[in-house]
């Protein structure tokens, strides 16, 4: 009985080590520097005429990408002009969404830039194009 409690207690205590070497090397992996960070965002606002920061699950970003793809389709936006980022799976997303709210104010997604002026999310691009300024920022 009692050598059962040992190896019980040796075990979980075992087990907590290892627990916490492995969150601790996860931790480490991912570490990243906001200048990159800072830096990425940056080039990909001033490399495309349309850049969107989008997660794939929100329907904000759908609203905004639907408005990009109908502009796509009829050939007032070009592919080369236009690029879409899904941040949920980058293991810098805090960090993005982070600077996103320094240049922008908000965290939140979409967050859409157009001749590297932010002009808002899912609801102001959908506006934007119902009135046709949209199109004239392009």
């Amino acid at each position: 009985m009692r050598a059962t409690r040992l190896f019980t207690a040796l075990t979980r205590h075992t087990l907590e080590q290892t627990t916490r070497t492995c969150f601790a090397v996860d931790r480490n992996r991912f570490k990243f520097n906001m200048s990159n960070v800072a830096s990425l965002i940056d080039g990909k606002i001033k490399s495309k005429k349309v850049m969107v920061f989008s997660k794939t699950y929100c329907p904000f970003c759908t609203k905004a990408k639907k408005v990009f793809d109908q502009l796509l389709k009829d050939g007032t936006l070009s592919t080369e002009d236009y690029e879409v980022m899904e941040i949920e799976n980058d293991p810098n997303c805090e960090a993005m969404q982070s600077e996103l709210e320094k240049l922008t104010g908000g965290r939140s997604v979409p967050r859409v830039f157009i001749n590297q002026k932010f002009i808002g999310g899912g609801d102001e691009v959908v506006s934007a194009h119902k009135s046709g300024k949209l199109v004239k920022m392009l």
